[in-house]
């Protein structure tokens, strides 16, 4: 089959590399396998397959910018593109469109603001790789919020990365998708030999901003654990704002943009990994924390398929600290809880594997084009 992956950047994050390790499976199962993405290139951080061919067509040609005139193609051109956002979705989405190869089988959309571009352009069979329920990532603006809404209308086929947003689906759209879990490669993501202070107790978590992030709630929690017991504590985040660290109430590293086996490593030295988001969507992190054989502490909802209470971690309600700091002081308080967490939780990260994932992705994909679109 020939595959392409519509993108609206390749920034590192979570569902991009959903998408990177999937195409690169993909291709490496004999698929002709390409990424359109808008932006300028971005995807160093990830190692491709040499099979996956990557095109930026903002990067590219030059860009109509609706009232401003025509930019040659430029950094200045995609950062005002960045900047300057509501106005300039559809034209954006036209030159999304018209960059995606003519003689595609399968073209999969992979974020609400992506998907008007590959239905419309008119190339190979439409599909949508559901990763969230975005509509959420817009409540504060309605335009936005209900322009990723009906992206759901769109008669595409679905492929679902979770129950919890098949559920939120059913809910709000009357339609739900086939689920396929994301993956972990264990051949990075492994328990490493490291050397661990016996005196500090060490939590880690993904340092982002927003509510998305919640990192504020493990703020609160570790404060609360800080006060109520004689624990040393030590924070490792990592990710792209290290000032965030200021604002934690315990010693604190920040490591920026980490690489794969640099990230496997922080997970190995950590006691527990603490996941705060209120609604992700089959997060990377717990995943991950689990194949290196660190207890993992998480949040509902979006978890639910491979995160389970008191067998390969502990589960407690988003929003809610006083619940999160009893679960991580539960877990560096009690060796054999700790123990039970880190055997099940690497059993399940060897059950879920990329390969596994792009697998089902196949299926689904040879399925779809022997149907009749919907």
């Amino acid at each position: 089959m020939k595959i392409n992956f519509a993108l609206w950047s390749t920034r590192r994050t979570g569902g991009t590399r959903v998408i990177f390790e999937v195409a690169n499976r993909l291709a490496k199962r004999g698929h002709e396998v390409t990424i359109t993405s808008l932006g300028t290139p971005r995807h160093q951080w990830f190692r491709f397959s040499d099979k996956v061919r990557i095109i930026y067509p903002e990067s590219k040609y030059s860009i109509y910018i609706p009232f401003k005139g025509r930019f040659s193609i430029s950094l200045l051109s995609n950062w005002l593109l960045g900047k300057i956002k509501i106005p300039y979705y559809i034209d954006r989405n036209k030159i999304l469109a018209l960059a995606i190869p003519d003689d595609v089988d399968i073209n999969v959309a992979t974020y609400c603001l992506s998907a008007h571009a590959v239905y419309g352009s008119g190339k190979g069979r439409p599909f949508y790789y559901i990763q969230h329920y975005e509509p959420l990532f817009f409540a504060s603006d309605p335009y936005l919020y209900h322009i990723a809404k009906e992206t759901y209308y769109l008669p595409m086929k679905w492929i679902v990365n979770s129950s919890w947003v098949n559920g939120m689906l059913r809910k709000e759209i009357g339609r739900e998708g086939p689920v396929v879990l994301p993956g972990v490669d264990t051949s990075v993501f492994f328990p490493r030999n490291v050397e661990k202070r016996r005196d500090v107790k060490a939590i880690i978590a993904l340092g982002k901003r927003g509510k998305a992030g919640n990192l504020n709630y493990i703020y609160k929690a570790l404060n609360i654990i800080r006060k109520s017991s004689n624990l040393k504590l030590k924070l490792i985040l990592y990710g792209d704002d290290p000032r965030l660290a200021k604002l934690s109430p315990v010693p604190t590293e920040y490591f920026v943009n980490p690489s794969d086996e640099k990230l496997a490593e922080l997970y190995s030295m950590a006691d527990v990994a603490v996941n705060p988001s209120p609604y992700e969507s089959s997060p990377l992190p717990p995943l991950e924390a689990m194949a290196c054989g660190t207890p993992v502490v998480t949040t509902r909802y979006g978890t639910e398929d491979y995160c389970f209470h008191e067998v390969n971690s502990l589960v407690v309600p988003p929003e809610d600290p006083e619940s999160m700091a009893k679960a991580i002081f539960r877990i560096l308080t009690d060796e054999n809880l700790a123990e039970e967490l880190r055997k099940n939780g690497l059993r399940t990260a060897k059950e879920l594997t990329w390969d596994k994932t792009a697998e089902n992705v196949e299926k689904i994909f040879r399925q779809g084009l022997n149907e009749d679109p919907q």
